[in-house]
């Protein structure tokens, strides 16, 4: 006999648990299923950041505010479940690496309509006095409200907490899905099934694969990320954005991101992604590369949108079919919100924000 389900959720990263937890915290049954392990995908990135600066100019990003109060609220209660740590809040320093960025980040820092203490313009000799090291070409903003998060064990923390709210995780799954009357049902290699009332996609770029979703403009951008050890990486405890991100691990490594690849030929890390890496975040902080010794490195597969922004919403024309994808390279700045605003739209139909709702196309 099968399991039955309010809601199936297909996709076990940033997105697939943020909008589980909100079903849970509302009283659904829900059903998280992944063809691989939890933050298995482009979730499962070693570091990263919650920005509210995007972007090469620093542009504030969409909802900031909004998105940036449902992640730290949700960081601190899964931080509540765990002695490890999850996440810091560093600050991040976005220093100016030419004189066309110089402008148009400080044209940013005073157009945008920052909340009070959320963003600093800092001139050259205040960032070199923060660290006199780095590459800075007229100043840079300062962002303290900006957070440092160890993803995988944030995400792998949050699965194992909502389990024991009562969602039921299945990964390293082989599935078909199939609408059964005002049903859906998912049959399993080894035989056995489950149906739910509700499917919601969360698989990222996989999205598009499924013959449900395939007209969504999903474009997959590969990014790669390295570990390196270096004795320099005691000097900063805040994280840096500038060309990528670089950003502390411990008094002895950091992790530096990430590569833009639109054409790739395969998923795993490369020669190339390394060098790209190196190159251009050396030129932004030259002694931390000087003497660093690579320890690891990650690949994985972003879904980006035509206006790089999420898609959250209903299927034109399946009834109780919804999706959640496209969160490109802001997963962890705007799932949480997104997560609850698509939450919000199936259980009460509270409107979603058409910046991101899937009706825009």
């Amino acid at each position: 006999m099968s399991k039955s389900f309010d809601f199936c959720v297909l996709g076990a990263g940033l997105a697939g648990l943020s909008v589980s937890k909100h079903l849970i915290d509302n009283g659904a049954s829900v059903c998280l299923i992944d063809t691989g392990e939890v933050a298995s995908g482009a979730s499962g990135t070693p570091l990263g950041l919650v920005n509210p600066a995007t972007g090469r100019w620093g542009t504030k990003s969409w909802r900031a505010e909004d998105c940036h109060r449902a992640i730290y609220e949700d960081l601190k209660e899964i931080q509540e479940q765990t002695p490890v740590r999850l996440f810091d809040k560093t600050g991040i320093l976005r220093p100016a690496q030419d004189e066309e960025m110089a402008e148009r980040m400080y044209d940013n820092f005073e157009k945008n309509d920052w909340p009070e203490d959320w963003c600093h313009w800092l001139d050259k000799n205040e960032v070199g006095s923060i660290n006199p090291e780095l590459n800075c070409v007229e100043g840079g903003m300062w962002l303290p409200h900006g957070l440092t998060v160890n993803v995988p064990t944030y995400l792998k923390s949050k699965a194992g907490y909502l389990s024991d709210k009562g969602l039921h995780i299945i990964t390293n799954a082989d599935y078909t899905l199939d609408q059964r009357g005002d049903h859906f049902e998912l049959s399993f290699k080894d035989g056995k099934t489950l149906e739910a009332n509700s499917v919601i996609f969360t698989a990222g770029h996989q999205t598009k694969e499924s013959k449900y979703w395939d007209f969504l403009p999903l474009h997959a951008i590969k990014g790669q990320v390295a570990v390196f050890e270096s004795t320099q990486a005691r000097k900063f405890d805040y994280s840096i954005s500038a060309l990528g991100y670089i950003a502390s691990i411990s008094d002895r490594r950091f992790v530096a991101g990430s590569t833009y690849e639109h054409h790739f030929e395969n998923v795993e890390p490369d020669i190339e992604g390394l060098e790209y890496l190196t190159n251009r975040l050396g030129g932004v902080y030259p002694s931390l590369f000087e003497n660093a010794k690579l320890v690891d490195q990650w690949a994985g597969v972003r879904a980006s949108t035509p206006n790089k922004k999420p898609i959250v919403g209903a299927h034109p024309d399946i009834e109780n079919m919804y999706v959640f994808a496209g969160l490109g390279s802001k997963g962890l700045l705007y799932s949480v919100y997104l997560g609850n605003a698509l939450t919000e739209y199936i259980l009460h139909g509270a409107a979603i924000p058409k910046e991101v709702s899937v009706n825009r196309l």
